[in-house]
């Protein structure tokens, strides 16, 4: 098993731990779960950014706590 495996199945062992006792139940929240991450997460790789990163001019100096 690769690195990124690892670390997927300890993420897949926390998720699974929470989930209900019930596998119909848990069955459904895993569904639900995959509609967040493919309407929400992956459809927020094509949202514009919030807000622009500016660089301060180079003369700017850090305010100075008195």
């Amino acid at each position: 098993m690769s690195g990124n495996d690892n670390w997927r199945r300890r993420h897949a062992i926390q998720i699974a731990a929470q989930l209900p006792e019930d596998s119909k139940d848990a069955l459904r929240v895993l569904e639900l779960a995959r509609e967040l991450v493919e309407g929400f997460l992956e459809g927020g790789q094509e949202r514009a950014a919030l807000a622009e990163v500016v660089d301060f001019p180079t003369g700017a100096t850090a305010l100075k706590a008195s």
